[in-house]
């Protein structure tokens, strides 16, 4: 198995709708993603030829996906968040259709970069230095 991994920082705010507690209000953090992508073979001819992916084509497609969300203010896309969205019209606001959690947002950029034809495996955000989470659609668990 070969495997390949990039990454991409961004600043990013979000807002849990629901959540009691210290995250109850809009806050934000310093998200770092790591991506890996993988292949049990590596290209066999073209411009691709022994490699996984290119790193040129998986840098662009992290770029891209920092910036949908850097300096954003994410929202799930439900009554609550359209509310607050009205409320904040002139900021910079993205509504999901999920609550803007890690695990779901790990979910979301690994389902965007499978969209774009990449062999990513692994997405790990980190929404914190010391907190992330890893999203892969292998079933490793209780093997």
């Amino acid at each position: 198995m070969f495997k390949i991994r990039s990454e991409v920082q961004f600043d990013m705010a979000h807002y849990l709708s629901g959540y009691q507690g210290k995250c109850a209000n809009i806050h934000g953090h310093r998200y770092r993603l790591v991506v890996t992508f993988s292949s049990e073979d590596l290209h066999a001819d073209g411009q691709l030829r022994d490699m996984v992916e290119d790193f040129t084509v998986v840098k662009k497609a992290l770029k891209e996906i920092g910036e949908a969300f850097d300096h954003k203010l994410v929202i799930e896309d439900n009554e609550e968040g359209s509310r607050l969205c009205r409320e904040l019209e002139e900021y910079a606001v993205v509504l999901v259709p999920y609550r803007p959690t890690a695990e779901r947002m790990a979910q979301d950029i690994y389902h965007r970069l499978q969209e774009k034809g990449l062999s990513v495996t692994e997405v790990e955000l980190f929404e914190t230095p010391t907190n992330s989470c890893i999203y892969s659609e292998e079933d490793t668990c209780c093997q």
